[in-house]
């Protein structure tokens, strides 16, 4: 009879993935999701999956963006599966930031920031709230780097049109 318990090398892999990457994965599923407790579950959820998964990670030079990717991927599908919580109603839990907050952004920007589509929005939250660079960001989001950077560059001038006001 086998036993459903990760046995010490499982759990050793865990530890050592909450340990390097639990804050970072919690702030990326934080930056799709906009809720707490919702981030927490998907991480869960994607470190269960990525357990799974370990096999397929070829480069462990690229395990933070693999494991990223996957946290991603679980917060796009959590997503998926509820209403959006619109981005005025973010939660008073002083643990649980906007992911923005700390940029010093107006509420015009912020609102700015929600006129752009996901796919760029996303971008901007990995390049510059997460500090990933184009190789992680793309790998995270399964894009080539070509992409991020042409996503950052529409997201960017997107910001502009919005958000600098024009003269009359």
């Amino acid at each position: 009879m086998s036993s459903r318990r990760p046995d010490g090398e499982a759990e050793a892999l865990a530890e050592r993935w909450v340990g390097l990457y639990g804050d970072i994965a919690l702030r990326t599923a934080y930056l799709f999701l906009r809720d707490r407790g919702l981030a927490e579950d998907c991480v869960q959820d994607a470190f269960v999956s990525a357990w799974r998964a370990r096999s397929s990670l070829r480069d462990p030079g690229a395990e933070r963006a693999w494991l990223l990717s996957i946290v991603a991927n679980t917060a796009r599908s959590h997503l998926r599966r509820r209403i959006p919580i619109p981005t005025d109603t973010l939660p008073e839990d002083p643990t649980t930031r906007d992911p923005f907050s700390d940029l010093a952004l107006s509420a015009d920007l912020r609102q700015a920031l929600d006129q752009l589509p996901a796919d760029q929005r996303e971008v901007i939250a990995l390049r510059v709230y997460l500090d990933l660079s184009v190789e992680e960001s793309a790998r995270t989001l399964g894009v080539a780097a070509g992409t991020v950077k042409s996503r950052l560059s529409r997201a960017l001038e997107a910001l502009r049109l919005i958000w600098i006001p024009t003269s009359d």
